[in-house]
C-alpha cells in the first residue's frame, strides 16, 4: 500500500444506512494523502441532506452538509449532480481516482475528467438489474448511460460477476469485459462467534428491510411447520420496513405472537451483532423473481451472518448461495416453503451438523474481509 501514500481519491455515492461505499472510505481514510466522501441521501430517506467528508493524511479536516430537500426524484438528482462537480471541485483538487458508485455518480466523475479536475475514473457497481425502472424510458436512460461510463471508466468493480454477464446481453461490448472485475462483499470481524455452549439452539434469525423481494412473508408462515417439530423454536425478525405492519398482522392471524418476535429498526450496526450472536441459525430467503437486485449483485446479509458464526439458510437467488452450499456453511434452498421449513428442523434439530456448519461459516467469513477484498481489487486496478 506504499503506492497509495501521495494519491488523492475521491469517492461519490447514494447512500442509505450502511455500504460498501463507507467500508471503501474507512479503507483508504489513513492510507492516501487526500480523500473525499460525498453522500447523497435517496428522496425517500429520512435526511435528505448531502454531506461531504474531506480528510488529509488521515484527519477529518472539513466537514459539510447541505440543506434539506423535499422535492421530486428528477430535482434530487439534478441537485445531487451539481453538488457534486461544486464539491470536487472546491475540495478535491487533482484527484487521480474518482470512484463514482453507480452510473449516475461515475457520470459526475466523467464530467469531472472532462474538466481536467479527476485522472481517472472507477465505476463502482454496487446494484444492477435489468428492469431498473417500470417507465421504458427510464430504463434505456439507465442503460445508456451505463453502457457509456464503463467505456469512459478506467475499471468497472462489480459486486458479482452476473453484473458483466447482463450487461453484454444489453449492447455492452465484449471488449470492456476485461476491464470488469469482481469486487465482492466483504466481512466486518470484530470478535470470535459465541461459544456453542452459550448460544441460544432454538433460536432463529432473520436482518433485513422488511420489503417486497425479501422473503419474510414465507418465513413466518413456515414457522408453524417447525413449531410443530421443535415446539421451543423462535424466530426473530431484526428491521423495519413498509411491510412491518402486514407482518405483524400476519404474526398475529397464525397466532404466533410467542414464538415470533420483531425489533423493528435497529440503528447502530453493533445492536443488530448482539442480537444476532446467540442465534443458532440465520435466514435469507430471497424472493426467486426476475425483478430482485439480489439475482444480479451479491447481498450483505449472508456475509454478516457468516461474520457471527451463524449458518445459513438461503434462496438459490445470489450466487454466493451456492458457495454456503458447498462450503457446508448452510442450506441453499429453492424459494419453498416446505424447503425453507425443513431446513431450519435440519439444521436446528442436529446439534453435531450444527456445531460443524458454525465452524464453517465463521472460516468463510474470515476469508471475505474487507481488507483482503479491497486489498487484492487495487492490485487489480492500479
Amino acid at each position: 500500500m506504499n503506492n497509495f501514500k501521495n494519491l488523492s481519491i475521491a469517492i461519490v455515492t447514494h447512500v442509505y444506512a450502511t455500504g460498501p461505499s463507507f467500508k471503501l472510505e474507512e479503507y483508504l481514510r489513513n492510507k492516501v494523502e487526500n480523500l473525499v466522501f460525498i453522500g447523497h441521501p435517496f428522496s425517500f430517506a429520512k435526511d435528505t441532506r448531502s454531506f461531504i467528508r474531506v480528510y488529509r493524511k488521515g484527519d477529518l479536516v472539513i466537514e459539510k452538509k447541505f440543506i434539506k430537500m423535499k422535492r421530486s426524484e428528477f430535482l434530487f438528482y439534478a441537485k445531487d449532480f451539481l453538488l457534486t462537480i461544486y464539491w470536487c471541485l472546491k475540495y478535491s483538487k487533482n484527484t487521480q481516482y474518482f470512484f463514482g458508485v453507480n452510473n449516475f455518480n461515475s457520470f459526475s466523475g466523467y464530467i469531472l475528467k472532462k474538466f481536467g479536475k479527476v485522472q481517472d475514473v472507477i465505476f463502482y457497481t454496487i446494484d444492477y438489474v435489468p428492469n431498473r425502472f417500470d417507465s421504458k424510458i427510464m430504463n434505456y436512460i439507465y442503460h445508456w448511460l451505463d453502457r457509456f461510463v464503463i467505456s469512459k471508466s478506467l475499471k468497472v468493480w462489480n459486486l458479482s460477476s452476473q453484473m458483466a454477464d447482463e450487461r453484454e446481453k444489453r449492447g455492452v461490448n465484449t471488449k470492456f469485459r476485461s476491464k470488469q472485475i469482481v469486487v465482492p462483499i466483504g466481512t466486518e470481524i470484530n470478535a470470535p462467534p459465541m461459544e456453542f455452549n452459550k448460544i441460544d439452539k432454538n433460536k432463529i434469525v432473520f436482518m433485513g428491510h422488511l420489503r417486497e423481494g425479501q422473503g419474510v412473508e414465507m418465513l413466518v408462515s413456515s414457522m408453524k411447520d417447525v413449531i410443530r417439530k421443535i415446539p421451543e423454536a423462535h424466530l426473530l425478525i431484526i428491521g423495519g420496513g413498509p411491510l412491518e405492519n402486514k407482518i405483524r398482522l400476519k404474526i398475529n392471524k397464525l397466532r404466533l405472537e410467542k414464538s415470533i418476535k420483531l425489533s423493528g429498526f435497529v440503528e447502530k450496526f453493533s445492536e443488530v451483532r448482539y442480537l444476532l450472536k446467540n442465534a443458532a441459525v440465520a435466514v435469507a430467503p430471497y424472493v426467486d423473481d426476475e425483478k430482485t437486485y439480489t439475482r444480479y449483485t451479491d447481498p450483505g446479509k449472508p456475509k454478516d451472518y457468516l461474520s457471527c458464526g451463524l449458518p445459513v439458510i438461503i434462496t438459490k437467488v445470489p450466487q454466493f448461495a451456492f458457495v454456503i452450499d458447498e462450503k457446508r456453511c448452510g442450506i441453499a434452498i429453492s424459494y419453498d416453503q416446505n424447503e425453507l421449513s425443513e431446513a431450519i428442523i435440519k439444521l436446528s434439530s442436529n446439534k453435531n451438523l450444527l456445531k460443524e456448519y458454525r465452524t464453517n461459516a465463521f472460516e468463510l467469513a474470515k476469508k471475505y474481509t474487507w481488507e483482503k477484498i479491497f486489498n487484492k481489487a487495487f492490485q487489480n486496478t492500479l
